[in-house]
Order: C-alpha cells, then structure tokens, then sequence
C-alpha cells in the first residue's frame, strides 16, 4: 500500500515577503491568462514565476521559461526568500471555504443531494512524500486520461528546477480519520503558514514534525490505496523523472526522484467536495429543441418548467436525492428535466459499449446517449474541441446561452465520491472533465527538492 514519508520541506520566508497570499497560486492548469498577469504582477516572488512563467517571442532552448524558473529558483533560496525546513516534517493542510449556490454542494461520501453543505466548510489533509508507483501496481489510482504536452511541459520543468514546486491531489480510505487526527495533536498553535485566495478560500498549513504524531500518519497511510483526484499529468511525469534519474541515484529507495509532493486528503471526511462541471453545445446541424425534445420523451420521462438556465441547474440540484436526472433550455423561458427512474437497466439497453461501471453516472448518459444516440455528436469530434463547451459556473453557462453562443446548455449533479472510487478501481477512466475538487490545492505553500544527489530523510 501507499508508503508516505516526511520531508524538509521549502517554504517561503514570510519576513521577507509579507503576506503569503501574494506569492502562493493556483495550480497552474487552472490559472486563464488575466489571473496569470494578475499573479505575476501582485509580487515579483510570485510561484508562477517558477511554476508557470510566461513564454517569450525570443525564447529558444536554454533560454526559456524553464531556464528562467531555474534561475528564478536558485536566486530566491540563495538570497533567504525560500528557506528549507530543518527537520523532516509532515504539512497538516487546512482549507476553509463557502459554498453559496445550491446547486454547486456535493456532500460526501455518497449520492450527492439538494440539501447544501453547511457554511463554511473545512477541508483537511496533509502533505507528504510519497514514493511512487507505477499504475496497476495496485496503490495509486487513476481515474482520467492524459495528454502528451502537459507531461511534456511539466517534464520540462523538473528538469530545469529538480523541485517538485506543485503538490499533487490524492484521496484515501481512512472510516476513522486517524491519520489527520494524529496530525491536528501537534497543531494546537497558530498556523505556520496563512494565506487567502481572490475567492476568499483561507488556506493554513502546520508544520508537524513530532515523531508520534508523524509516525501514526505514515503507518496509517501504509494501509491505504490512493486515488489520484489532481495532477495525474503531474504524476506520470515524475514517474518518467524518477526513471530517467536512476542510472544517476542507482535507485537509492531514498533517492529524492523515487517521491513525489502530494497532498494527501481523506475521502470519508467532511468537507470533501466535488463540483459538477456543465456543459454547452454549439454548432451541431440541424439541431432542433422539439427534436431533441421528443426524441427524449420517447425513452424517458421528461419534465417541461418555466425558467431560466439558473432555475434548470437548481432543478437538477434538488431532483439529485431521486436519482439520476439532467436539466436543459435552449432559453425561451423554459427548460426541461429528464429523469432517469431505472438506470441500470436503462445503461444495460443504452449504453451496452460502456463499461459496466461507467453506464449510471450523469456525464456518460448525457454524453453517449443524448449527444452520441440522440445528437449524432461522435465522442471523437468532442475529444477535438468541437461541438461541446464546459462550464464549472452554471452562471457562465446561461451567459453564453443569452448571449447566442450555445444552442443549448445542460447541467449536470456531480459525481459522487462513491462512484469517483468505484471507477477509479475498476481500471477505467472518467470522461473527460468529469471531476471538479473544490476547492484546489494551492502551488508555492510547501515545494519539495527532486534532486538525485538528495534524499528524502524521513
């Protein structure tokens, strides 16, 4: 099972550089470019300065945005801006954040319903060195595919700044909590670290390294499968790092490149949410509301409400408790909800190519039934970028409706934890964007050193 260690982690000073919330970031591949020119103007320490620096018109290889993180990473340890921990310490991670549509909350760890997670809400985890292992080895899961240029990119970087600067996101099965209860023994104290995001999510980290409390956290953790939730382009790349860094460590099975950063969160917590992520088409020939229409109503039964594209994501919010359904408008002032009364045998008749465990869930009826089936929208033009756009706001979603630039707009409940596990667990993979963990684990509180002439001292 999954083999955690403590790590001397590399933190900012924060008497050198004031308010952490102007130098931590998003993870890098949610971060559109005006948050990007946001970040990097707010503090020219900023971690999007190493993580995701910008490209250049006269960049060439050498002298690009990896130099220029390299460069930026070994400037800022040599002048104190990053400083390493003297010990090897576990990170106790807490995120407290709102929820404040009905439609967004999706309460672990079972079927998701209307009823909203109380406010506000905490999050907990930790980081950690986890060494890694390949997939199918039975200890770390995944649950999506992946695309060559991001591992290209990510690569890229290792290479230059041999730091893991972006921590990845993995669940655990923990009934009891006991490995994060450990942890919060030792973090009766202000945190080390504070920072809070332009969404106002308050982000604290302890720094634990009391031999107890981190002992009980790696031997509980040595009982558990992980499942990645964020960064499998992160994962696979270090996979490939570690590799490529063997005929320099030996394979030293203390050997820096043989671990990778990772926050670490237990699934059967509270506080554990999953957003769902809508989506929009545009383009499609022919297509016609009352087609569409009635082509659902001759296999399901079909609702028709007044209402905008607001009402229809609180609509399939409050329908969640009854089963699987789908909300969708075309505008008009009205929207349509159709449900799904008998699943199983509804994905059996259906969905017969799919997987078994893929058939029930809300983004594979919508997709492979009403696009593929009903739509004649083929998976493939989907995975090109045609046809159909996503949304994680449904606000943005009847913006674009309003605006023309949809057909049509549908929205979804999200996955349920159960489902995320039961997927992840089978071997298959999710559909794209499937998944949406709110909120994300921020890059620049905790970095961790991949170089092959360290180790990893826990």
């Amino acid at each position: 099972m999954a083999t955690i260690s403590p790590f001397r982690g590399i933190r900012y000073d924060a008497a050198r550089v004031g308010d952490l919330s102007r130098v931590v970031a998003p993870p890098y591949d949610v971060i559109p470019p005006e948050l990007h020119e946001s970040l990097a103007g707010r503090h020219p320490r900023n971690i999007v300065h190493v993580d995701f620096g910008p490209r250049r018109e006269d960049d060439a290889p050498g002298r690009d945005r990896y130099s220029r993180a390299a460069a930026n990473l070994r400037a800022w340890l040599d002048e104190g801006t990053l400083v390493r921990d003297p010990r090897p310490s576990l990170y106790l991670y807490e995120q407290e954040f709102s929820l404040d549509a009905p439609a967004a909350a999706a309460p672990p760890p079972g079927r998701s319903t209307a009823r909203p997670l109380a406010s506000p809400i905490v999050r907990r985890g930790f980081l950690a060195a986890l060494r890694l292992s390949a997939f199918g080895a039975g200890v770390v899961f995944p649950h999506e595919r992946t695309l060559s240029g991001p591992k290209l990119d990510r690569l890229a970087l290792l290479r230059a700044t041999e730091t893991d600067t972006s921590p990845i996101f993995a669940l655990y099965s923990d009934p009891a909590d006991a490995a994060t209860a450990a942890l919060r023994t030792s973090a009766n104290r202000p945190p080390d670290m504070i920072a809070t995001d332009d969404a106002g999510i308050v982000h604290r980290c302890w720094r634990i390294d009391d031999v107890d409390a981190v002992g009980a956290a790696v031997r509980e953790l040595a009982e558990r499968r992980l499942f990645i939730a964020d960064g499998h382009h992160r994962y696979e790349t270090t996979l490939g790092w570690r590799d490529e860094m063997r005929a320099r460590t030996g394979g030293r099975p203390d050997a820096a490149p043989e671990f990778i950063l990772a926050f670490l969160c237990n699934m059967d917590a509270p506080g554990l949410v999953i957003l769902p992520t809508h989506r929009g088409i545009h383009g499609v020939e022919a297509f016609s509301e009352e087609t569409l229409l009635a082509r659902l109503r001759a296999a399901l039964p079909v609702t028709t409400r007044p209402g905008g594209p607001l009402d229809a994501a609180r609509a399939v919010a409050e329908a969640a408790g009854d089963g699987k359904s789908i909300a969708w408008t075309t505008g008009g002032g009205r929207y349509h909800l159709v449900g799904f009364p008998a699943v199983e045998a509804f994905g059996a008749e259906h969905l017969a190519c799919d997987p078994a465990e893929l058939r029930t869930l809300d983004v594979v009826l919508l997709h492979d039934f009403v696009f593929q089936e009903l739509l004649g929208i083929a998976p493939e033009e989907v995975t090109r970028g045609r046809y159909v756009r996503y949304y994680k706001e449904a606000a943005r979603a009847a913006a674009d409706l309003g605006a023309g630039e949809l057909q049509a707009a549908f929205f979804l409940n999200p996955v349920a934890v159960e489902e995320f596990r039961r997927v992840s667990l089978s071997g298959h993979v999710l559909p794209q964007k499937t998944t949406f963990f709110h909120p994300k684990v921020f890059t620049g509180l905790v970095l961790m050193s991949a170089r092959p002439d360290e180790d990893i001292p826990g």
